[in-house]
């Protein structure tokens, strides 16, 4: 009888993987493809301008992401966190030391399901940015300043629609 009851533990080991449904393969993230291209046409702007291109800052990146998805949970654009952090605050809580630090935020209402539908709602929002006149240009001033060397872009879309918080840096080492 042992040897039947093992007998049949072996087969049902070597055949259940079979019968068990496929495991499907997860969608791709489209926020990390927004946030590649948002920061080559941030670069692309700059380099008009005859500006050196910003490099990611790992820090900045994750400051920005927890800003997007903090601003899209509770349906609300704003630099303040709900932990009541502002940027530069958000920035040194993650482990960055800044010397200079800015921040744009932008919000798109619509519900977005497709990469490239997000893509062409950020495009816009980034014209509308790249637009601005003074006195009123403070997006347009970060997106070119000299002063910043690096960029953390956050992305986050869901329900409340789909946030973005573009965090510039000038590290306080530089």
């Amino acid at each position: 009888m042992n040897s039947a009851f093992a007998l049949t533990w072996i087969i049902a080991a070597i055949v259940l993987p079979f019968l068990a449904p496929a495991p499907q393969p997860k969608a791709e993230d489209p926020t990390s493809a927004i946030r590649a291209r948002l920061i080559n046409q941030i670069n692309a702007h700059r380099r008009t301008y005859g500006l050196t291109p910003l490099s990611p800052d790992p820090i900045a990146q994750r400051a920005a992401q927890y800003q997007a998805q903090d601003m899209e949970a509770n349906g609300v654009m704003r630099h303040e966190d709900s932990n009541g952090r502002t940027p530069m605050g958000r920035y040194d809580a993650f482990g960055g030391h800044a010397a200079l630090y800015g921040e744009n935020v932008a919000f798109y209402g619509d519900s977005i399901t497709e990469s490239d539908a997000a893509w062409q709602a950020v495009a816009k929002l980034d014209d509308m940015m790249m637009a601005e006149r003074p006195p009123s240009d403070g997006h347009r001033e970060n997106i070119l300043s000299p002063s910043y060397k690096a960029i953390g872009i956050g992305v986050a879309v869901g329900p409340n629609g789909l946030y973005i918080a573009e965090d510039f840096v000038s590290p306080a080492n530089q």
